[in-house]
């Protein structure tokens, strides 16, 4: 019964309070603001530790947790936050970064990286890669970096990893992909209401496409990833939500990694809304999500 309180409590506060203000018709510097607002109220476990750093030129921040023993060669994840490519920032989404860095034991790194309007495709993708260049640089072993991102974060992750790939750098362990935006163009939103979603509205999606893309093909390999040729990029983890619009996006990455040969696992969360990990430490959901990302991470060959 208290699990069921809390999510419909959760599932009405983000329908009343983030879905009407993310997206049109408020301008993104609105929306900037109250995303950073609402953001302020997160969680996060009892040691985290979160300074600021510079990768390639790129702002962002290291989180870490001194409450977990560090270990020699310790997991890196390079995380890539979303906002339809328009907003967020990486304090918006430190409540996750943070449990991941205490759940995994990880050292997560989370770049600020430019945004649309003010920076359209492929700015986002070049501060990405660049920040993954220096992870090499400072000698971490591509083997112990995973690449992890939500809704357009996840967007830039596969973007990041067919750049890496095609650049012929050294491999990351593993992609993992929350909620991932990966279609822009949104060829389902005539057959899904986004009703069914307690966050994304499909104009909110579309005026993203507009601001990142400016002219740009929406079908650009590095813009939507379920036309691109996946092979050879590393193992795949995505997780999504029953009740947001783009479970179809999901579904479609893991038919295009499967038909690619990637290995990839996909777990679909029931009664779970656009990217509600970042409830984790109040969502039962979100804590078997971060869990389940962990596994995955101990399953590739990083050896912890």
């Amino acid at each position: 019964m208290k699990n069921i309180i809390v999510t419909n409590v959760l599932k009405a506060a983000i329908r009343g309070l983030i879905k009407p203000i993310f997206g049109p018709p408020w301008p993104y510097a609105v929306q900037r603001f109250w995303l950073e607002f609402m953001s302020s109220s997160s969680m996060t476990p009892k040691g985290t530790d979160v300074r600021p750093c510079i990768m390639n030129g790129v702002s962002a921040e290291r989180v870490t947790n001194s409450n977990v023993a560090p270990q020699n060669n310790q997991t890196v994840i390079l995380y890539l936050h979303g906002g339809a490519y328009c907003i967020c920032s990486p304090k918006t989404h430190r409540g996750l970064t943070a449990a991941l860095a205490y759940t995994v034991n990880a050292t997560v790194y989370v770049p600020d990286y430019r945004l649309a309007p003010e920076n359209p495709f492929p700015a986002g993708i070049d501060d990405c890669v660049a920040s993954y260049q220096w992870l090499l640089d400072q000698g971490y072993s591509a083997e112990r970096i995973i690449i992890a991102g939500d809704s357009a974060g996840a967007g830039l992750a596969m973007a990041t990893a067919l750049r890496i790939r095609d650049l012929t750098l050294a491999s990351p362990a593993g992609l993992v992909l929350l909620s991932p935006w990966v279609d822009l163009t949104l060829e389902n939103r005539s057959i899904c209401d986004d009703g069914i979603d307690p966050m994304l509205r499909w104009s909110n999606l579309e005026a993203g496409v507009e601001a990142y893309l400016q002219g740009a093909d929406p079908r650009d390999s590095l813009v939507s990833a379920v036309f691109s040729d996946l092979s050879e990029l590393p193992p795949m983890l995505i997780q999504v939500g029953s009740e947001e619009i783009l479970l179809s996006d999901a579904k479609r990455l893991k038919t295009q990694a499967d038909e690619s040969h990637v290995p990839v696992s996909m777990t679909v969360y029931e009664k779970a809304w656009h990217v509600f990990q970042l409830q984790a430490g109040v969502f039962e959901q979100a804590n078997k999500a971060v869990d389940e990302i962990a596994q995955f991470i101990a399953s590739t060959n990083i050896k912890n």
